[in-house]
């Protein structure tokens, strides 16, 4: 169902075709983690989420922090500060497709090529594709006694990165989580991932700042909203207008520039 002419991975350096991954395609996949809530404890997390494939301590000044991270359905991480939930992000595109090694984990999703050179060198491979119409780099690097890890773009922009040199089946595609329960057709109360924007809006209007991107073919943004009556606001990052992730940003800094005026 796949074979076309058109859906070949060109490789400038060997000279091979790739395999061809899925179809772009949004899925939505029920995950527990539109259960959690910010301010939430740790132990609340864990009966939510059950164990963490891996737990990480570390300190922010003053702030104890901690990092969960679970290999759910969608892979989801989970920010403790002093103990409670200041963050909630979920895996949507599936960025870590295995068990990178260190050095590659520099090429950050949404980087330029011009930043990944800079932070990584020249690859020991350039690779050019053309899948569905749409125009893929890859680049490998190796380093000894680590083996090969692919750095994978589209217009641009790091998309993935994997170990080897093949070509990830889910390249294109996005996970979205199903909404929260709510009871009956109203949205929740709290902010959680699988929220709509036009949920966001609903329960707390206007967002004070908003940017507009594009991360592999898919519409997104963050955005900041007023959360709170004392001056409390939280960040919100949603993708074909889906909230996947949220964070506590405390009170925010009265400089204008801070706030995007």
């Amino acid at each position: 169902m796949f074979a076309s002419a058109a859906i070949v991975g060109l490789a400038l350096t060997t000279g091979h075709a790739a395999e061809v991954p899925f179809p772009p395609q949004v899925n939505f996949v029920a995950t527990p983690a539109n259960q959690l809530q910010l301010g939430m404890t740790g132990d609340d997390v864990l009966r939510v989420m059950g164990k963490a494939a891996k737990e990480t301590d570390f300190a922010d000044g003053s702030t104890q922090m901690r990092k969960l991270e679970f290999a759910a359905t969608i892979p989801a991480q989970v920010v403790l500060s002093d103990g409670k939930v200041s963050r909630v992000t979920l895996d949507a595109f599936r960025m870590d497709k295995d068990a990178l090694p260190s050095f590659i984990r520099r090429a950050w999703p949404g980087f330029a090529s011009s930043v990944v050179r800079r932070a990584l060198g020249e690859p020991s491979a350039v690779l050019h594709h053309k899948f569905f119409d749409v125009e893929v780099d890859q680049w490998v690097y190796a380093r000894v006694g680590e083996g090969e890890a692919s750095v994978f773009f589209r217009a641009d922009r790091v998309i993935a990165r994997a170990v080897g040199r093949g070509v990830p089946a889910d390249l294109f595609r996005v996970e979205l989580p199903s909404p929260p329960d709510a009871e009956g057709e109203a949205p929740p109360l709290a902010p959680r991932v699988g929220m709509t924007e036009s949920n966001v809006k609903e329960l707390y209007g206007a967002p004070l700042y908003r940017v507009d991107y594009v991360f592999n073919g898919q519409a997104a943004s963050h955005a900041v909203y007023q959360t709170g009556k004392q001056g409390t606001f939280t960040g919100f990052t949603v993708v074909d207008s889906v909230v996947t992730e949220l964070e506590d940003l405390g009170r925010m800094p009265t400089d204008p520039s801070f706030q995007g005026r």
